[in-house]
């Protein structure tokens, strides 16, 4: 497995076990509460690594960064809440399901900055299975 795969596999199981512990979490400090810690803690975390690699803080990235941090803000609640109601499998399902169909698009429109990536019959197939699954999970 290379270093790529690894860490994206690492990175699910990190997102299974965040979204427990932010359940637990929003139990005692409610959404808003939590957010805001979590948000500290990622700030923390993102300064530190800053020392070590002296971005440029011009304009455009501290726009994008404000972007991320509130779209972050957001996934952390919608994922926090929805599987407090439907639980962790079907939001994950979910979540998984709609990430997939939007790197798809992302991927074949170029829309971030690479080349456009064309996809091909195995791809749509693989998603679609995938999907499948989900639609099985959610509806079992």
């Amino acid at each position: 497995m290379n270093t790529g795969a690894g860490l994206a596999a690492f990175a699910g199981l990190a997102i299974a076990a965040q979204v427990v512990v932010n359940t637990l979490g929003i139990r005692t400090l409610g959404v808003g509460a939590l957010i805001g810690v979590s948000g500290l803690a990622t700030a923390a975390a993102g300064f530190a690594m800053a020392l070590f690699s002296r971005p440029e803080f011009a304009g455009r990235a501290i726009l994008y960064g404000i972007t991320s941090g509130l779209l972050g803000a957001f996934i952390l609640a919608a994922i926090v809440v929805a599987a407090g109601r439907a639980g962790l499998a079907q939001t994950l399902t979910l979540v998984i399901a709609s990430q997939l169909i939007a790197g798809l698009l992302i991927d074949r429109t170029g829309l971030f900055g690479p080349a456009a990536a064309d996809f091909g019959l195995l791809k749509v197939l693989g998603v679609a299975l995938v999907l499948v699954g989900g639609i099985l999970v959610v509806r079992g």
